[in-house]
């Protein structure tokens, strides 16, 4: 495989971890919220926070929370990037790393 294949599967891989793991863990805080809600506690409780806090990594570009925007009267256009990092997504890059390294070629 040449290095350009491997850096582009790397790539890949990481963003896939990345997505699956932030989607299953907004997916985990809405079932703890809503676990907290059903026992007489609050939405936001403790276990859910672990999972939908944003890491320090966590960043948007542009102004805020809204992207830039450029107005050339006929056509706008926005620029922006937002990256979420929770604890979940960081877990599933990790096991996507660990299965890109297991499912080289032998």
């Amino acid at each position: 495989m040449t290095r350009k294949n491997e850096l582009g599967k790397l790539i890949l891989f990481i963003f896939l971890g990345l997505l699956i793991g932030g989607i299953l863990g907004e997916s985990l805080g809405l079932l703890f919220g809503e676990i907290g809600k059903a026992i007489n506690g609050s939405y936001d409780n403790v276990v859910r926070s672990f999972f939908v806090a944003d890491w320090p990594l966590s960043f948007n570009f542009g102004v805020g929370e809204k992207p830039v925007v450029l107005d050339l009267y006929m056509i706008k256009l926005s620029f922006g990037f937002g990256l979420k990092l929770n604890t979940v997504s960081i877990l599933g890059m990790l096991v996507s790393l660990y299965i890109m390294k297991w499912s080289g070629e032998r």
